[in-house]
């Protein structure tokens, strides 16, 4: 017996990977109250890469504040749709607006923020547009130049 009450039997983890390769993480259930133990799980997953639909090279100049940029994304939907912007670099890249509210077939502008630590030698930063449930729908490769 796992000590768990029938009503928590279901433990439900949300993964979000920011990088893609093969990771493994433990995962403690533990009664706050008595602050035991109750059981313990090896989550083991997989990330890879989406599909990149469209690689952006954007040239930057050396500069010690950040630089904006934009990119284009069209909502293919016949339906207006709102959409979460994420990145696999936060550090280095931030959005205007980390949400869209694109208009049927309609094409708009992702606002980017570039820090200039984006001039260091990162080769790619992911750009993921993501629908309401965190489903990616689009990614885009940012290559500084």
């Amino acid at each position: 017996s796992s000590g768990i009450n029938a009503e928590y039997g279901e433990v439900r983890v949300k993964f979000e990977p920011l990088e893609t390769g093969v990771r493994d993480y433990q995962v403690n259930v533990v009664d706050t109250n008595n602050r035991v133990l109750l059981e313990r799980w090896l989550v083991h997953t997989t990330a890879d890469l989406p599909v990149v639909s469209r690689t952006y090279d954007l040239p930057l100049s050396r500069s010690l504040v950040p630089t904006t940029k934009q990119i284009s994304f069209v909502n293919p939907y016949t339906t207006e749709r709102v959409f979460k912007l994420k990145t696999n670099r936060p550090e280095l890249l931030s959005f205007r607006d980390n949400l869209l509210s694109v208009p049927s077939k309609q094409s708009v502008n992702i606002g980017l923020v570039l820090s200039p630590l984006a001039m260091s030698n990162f080769n790619y930063i992911m750009v993921f547009v993501n629908d309401v449930q965190q489903k990616c729908e689009e990614c885009f490769a940012v290559r500084i130049t």
